[in-house]
């Protein structure tokens, strides 16, 4: 195996429109979608997009108009107004999963936004009270902010326009089903980087075959099996109203290292391993007497310590392997 070897990655991107009700699905806290907006600080110390780029704009304000609109008065009798979701431009209005969270209009001295109300109902009607609103629209981890502002006895009507879509991630070993998901991880990241290299996790710790709604844009998925160096990373576009289906191949193998006196002899115990691939680099560290490990396919150098001694030894691993390796005491 050489340094810096790209193990093989099969992203099959499938889209399929779908309607929101198939999308029965357990909400996830609400996150940032790709494209760049204001953030506006809420009481929970996370950031939400506002619509429009300018979280001071007043309700219906157009950005590029150069005439603001007054805003409404603090005063008065309530009005009712009705909130609607929908999934992309031209779909039709949501009808489940959706959470509404109303804000205060303004800030606080610390830049957070008050809290004043969680909605879990796809098309509610609220009666507020005169002034201006933050009201974020969540479905899954796709998530949309509008500032709104309600006039005396003035029924209002606000359309959300989340331009969400799902992605399924799945992975499979050698081209083959991986029948031990509890050994597969996925990682969902952020497209941008900062100076450093390091991109912002959206969401961790993901299940196979579980459609996980996200703003629609560029994303970037890590995908490990096992508990070795088989890890690959791929990008998927996620569309407005569409699933994103991503299968990534692993080239690994399971390999169990054994420390024998002699071929075919028992497994001494109380030893310490270290594996390095081929370019001398550390791959894994464990200690037992039948350490199991998966790793990428291509060639290793095994260390056994076993009190004072150290006794090496040399394999090599193909994709779909299963193998034992066993280091002669000699």
């Amino acid at each position: 195996m050489q340094n810096g070897r790209k193990h093989s990655a099969r992203l099959a991107v499938m889209f399929a429109s779908i309607a929101v009700a198939t999308l029965a699905l357990t909400p996830f806290a609400t996150s940032a979608p790709k494209t760049p907006k204001t953030v506006a600080p809420m009481g929970d110390g996370e950031g939400i997009p506002v619509e429009g780029g300018d979280a001071g704009l007043d309700a219906g304000q157009d950005a590029a108009s150069p005439q603001p609109r007054p805003k409404p008065p603090k005063f008065g009798p309530p009005a009712p107004v009705t909130l609607t979701a929908y999934l992309a431009e031209g779909a039709p209005s949501m009808t489940s999963e959706v959470t509404w969270r109303l804000y205060e209009g303004s800030p606080a001295p610390d830049g957070s936004y008050k809290l004043l109300q969680t909605i879990r109902e796809a098309r509610p009607t609220i009666q507020l009270k005169p002034g201006e609103y933050l009201i974020n629209a969540s479905y899954g981890r796709a998530n949309l902010t509008k500032k709104i502002g309600v006039w005396p006895e003035k029924p209002a009507s606000e359309d959300f326009i989340v331009n969400a879509g799902g992605l399924r991630l799945s992975a499979t070993l050698a081209k083959g089903p991986i029948v031990a998901e509890n050994l597969q991880k996925f990682e969902i990241f952020s497209e941008s980087q900062d100076q450093f290299g390091n991109r912002q996790k959206i969401l961790g710790e993901i299940r196979p075959g579980i459609v996980v709604r996200l703003n629609s844009g560029l994303y970037h998925i890590v995908s490990t099996y096992g508990d070795g160096n088989s890890v690959i990373s791929t990008d998927a576009v996620i569309e407005p109203g569409k699933i994103t289906e991503a299968i990534i191949d692993h080239d690994a193998g399971k390999v169990t290292l054994k420390l024998v006196q002699r071929t075919g002899g028992e497994a001494v115990a109380d030893t310490r391993w270290t594996i390095y691939n081929s370019a001398g680099e550390t791959v894994k560290e464990s200690a037992g007497a039948f350490p199991t490990h998966i790793l990428a396919a291509g060639d290793y150098r095994v260390s056994a310590l076993h009190g004072d001694n150290e006794y090496i030894g040399n394999f090599s691993i193909a994709a779909g392997d299963t193998k034992q390796v066993e280091v002669i005491m000699k």
